[in-house]
Formats: C-alpha cells, sequence, structure tokens
C-alpha cells in the first residue's frame, strides 16, 4: 500500500481532480499526480480513473513520461473545423493561431438572431500560461487581440472582453521527463505542481468574449425560463475587480515577469480579465471573489446563469449551454461555419490572409 498525501487520498475529490493533468497513452487516458519527495514511491505517479477518482495504479518514475503525454486539444489548432487563422512573425513562424469555440454562448439573439463568435487565442508552440511567454509571443497575441475586437466591432459594434485560466508550468511531467533521461538532479525543490482548476484545455489560450452594444434578448435562456431574458451586453462589465485582483502593465515587454510574480502566491496559476484592448489588465486566483464576480458578469452580459459549482467546491461558474442536444449541436456547427465566412469577409476586406504578420 502506498502512502498517499492526505490531501490526495482515493478516491480523489472533484475539486482535487480539477487539479490534476489528463494524460493519455493511445488506449488509457487518466489523471496523473506525481507523488512529491517524503513520501513512499517519490517520484512515482498515482493514475487516478476520470469518472471515479479512484486509484488506478502507480507507474514508476521516468516510465511514465515514456508511456504518457499530456492530452492536449490545442496541439493542431490549425487542424480544427474552427480555426480562423494565424499570426506569424517577420520570418513566417507561427507565433499564436485564431480559433473559434465550438460552443457558442449565444445561438440566438438580438434582432436578427445572429449568433455571436466566441473566439480564442492560442499561442502555437507554448502549453503553459502566458506567464511563460516571450515578448514576441505577447505582441503577436496582443495582435490579434486587436484583430478580434475590430471584427468583433464590425458586427453591429460589439465590445470584446478578454479573459484567461492559465497553469504554472507542469513541472512535475518536466521532473519525470528528465529522470527518463538520467538528467533529473538530486535534492532541489520538490513541491506537487497543481493545475488551474478551471482550465478545461491543458493548454494556454485566452478567451475574447463577445459582449453586445445594447441590452439583448437571449431567445434561448428565454425559451427555457418561459419569460423573456435579457443581457445586459457590454454595460455589465465594468474595469475594476475585487481585492485579490492584482493590477498588473499590460505592456508585452514585461507583462509574463509581472503575472509570474503576481501568481506567486496562488502556486503560479491565475485568472485573467481585461476589458477592451487597451482596459487594465487583471490577475487574480482561481478560487476567490475576482472570478467569482467575473462570471457572474458574463452571465449578466448574455443572460445566462452563473452558479456554484461542486467541482469548484462551491465556486462559481458559468454555466454553458450544452451540445448534449443533437439540435442545438446542429444549430452550433452552422453558426460557427457562418461566423468562419465573416471573419474570412472581414480578413479579406482588410488585406489580410489566413497568416497575419506581426507588425
Amino acid at each position: 500500500m502506498v502512502d498517499y498525501p492526505e490531501r490526495w487520498s482515493s478516491p480523489f475529490t472533484q475539486v482535487e481532480m480539477r487539479r490534476l493533468w489528463t494524460y493519455s497513452d493511445g488506449v488509457l487516458t487518466v489523471k496523473g499526480y506525481r507523488l512529491p519527495g517524503g513520501t513512499a514511491r517519490a517520484g512515482s505517479w498515482v493514475l487516478v480513473d476520470q469518472a471515479t477518482g479512484n486509484i488506478q495504479g502507480i507507474v514508476p518514475p521516468g516510465e511514465f513520461s515514456r508511456r504518457f503525454r499530456l492530452v492536449d486539444l490545442f496541439g493542431d489548432v490549425p487542424g480544427l473545423p474552427t480555426y480562423l487563422g494565424t499570426v506569424t512573425a517577420a520570418d513566417g513562424s507561427a507565433l499564436v493561431d485564431l480559433v473559434l469555440d465550438r460552443n457558442p454562448f449565444m445561438l440566438a439573439n438580438g434582432p436578427r438572431r445572429a449568433a455571436r463568435p466566441h473566439a480564442l487565442i492560442v499561442p502555437r508552440s507554448r502549453r503553459d500560461g502566458w506567464s511563460s511567454a516571450t515578448a514576441q509571443e505577447l505582441a503577436a497575441r496582443h495582435t490579434a487581440m486587436t484583430l478580434v475586437a475590430a471584427w468583433y466591432h464590425s458586427m453591429d459594434g460589439g465590445h470584446v472582453v478578454f479573459g484567461a485560466n492559465d497553469s504554472a508550468p507542469n513541472l512535475d511531467y518536466l521532473r519525470d521527463m528528465e529522470a527518463a533521461g538520467g538528467t533529473l538532479a538530486a535534492g532541489g525543490t520538490d513541491v506537487a505542481v497543481t493545475k488551474n482548476p478551471r482550465q478545461d484545455v491543458q493548454h494556454a489560450h485566452l478567451h475574447a468574449f463577445y459582449a453586445e452594444r445594447d441590452r439583448t434578448e437571449n431567445y434561448e435562456s428565454s425559451a427555457l425560463e418561459g419569460h423573456p431574458v435579457i443581457g445586459a451586453g457590454h454595460r455589465a462589465f465594468s474595469a475594476a475587480l475585487g481585492s485579490d485582483a492584482v493590477q498588473v502593465e499590460s505592456d508585452s515587454t514585461r507583462l509574463a515577469a509581472d503575472i509570474r510574480v503576481a501568481a506567486q502566491p496562488w502556486g503560479g496559476s491565475y485568472c485573467s480579465y481585461q476589458l477592451g484592448v487597451d482596459g487594465p489588465f487583471w490577475v487574480m486566483p482561481a478560487l476567490g471573489p475576482s472570478i467569482d464576480e467575473f462570471n457572474r458578469r458574463i452571465a449578466r452580459a448574455d443572460g445566462l446563469k452563473a452558479e456554484p459549482d461542486p467541482g469548484l467546491g462551491g465556486a462559481v461558474n458559468l454555466v454553458r449551454p450544452s451540445l448534449a442536444d443533437a439540435q442545438r449541436l446542429h444549430a452550433a456547427q452552422r453558426a460557427t461555419a457562418e461566423q468562419r465566412a465573416s471573419f474570412e469577409t472581414f480578413a479579406a476586406q482588410h488585406g489580410l490572409s489566413a497568416r497575419f504578420r506581426r507588425t
């Protein structure tokens, strides 16, 4: 029997599961937890069943990274059906990709009942959060933000709100790769690293939320509630946040370093919020009053709900419409196809191809 740290006893709770990265060997997909120093079989990996939280087995150090890889849904963004384009460096190398979320928040809103886009900005080569990005990657990110903001504004004067749920670098997996290669140094800090519990996709990305210019009925919510549900649009948002949020300078030359400093007390993981391209840039812990309020603002803006999430220990989370219903899935697919066409038209009008050079 392995001695597990007290807070990671089996079965793992929903909250604990949300803090673990997901890995796959091509056949088995599991949550993985590396046993830290001071425990029996330190450096070995506990395999955790995603559905039950029960322990499925133990894998020795080094063998884990040879067998398992991080599940990365954004490992090939240009291959996704909702891909929009790429911001490149002057030499043509890819820096960040643009892609649509396949599940639009509002499928039938506004006077024409048009679905609104929800774009994501994804660094091409970096899984870790924007706190690890280079100045060149952050400049490309800003280029993408500016482009998305202009596209949203071209659609009925829409506004944009940016947010991210980023994790600290997955040092546990890197340590195991070093163990596999025989380069793991003895001694040093061996503190277990956990994932941001709000990050569903294990690859850094920035959400670009479309915010309506005016109050707008969410017809999906109205049908569910049996009465008109009106979203407040961009008026649901304000520039400030609560006392647990830290404002950092959004200049791309120092943004990453400032985020790392601000997020250090939270273990390196953080959430971010920025109203518009040039609004104040805030970072906050993944669990706390500020991120709860951010989710409430999104809900108020779109006529959705924000409720306590058991998987987050009761922290507030946005209740997103589901794609489980075949009819809604078909409608979402049709909406994203229309949005891709809209973006292509917008890009062509501005003399852009699918690869936008960062200036």
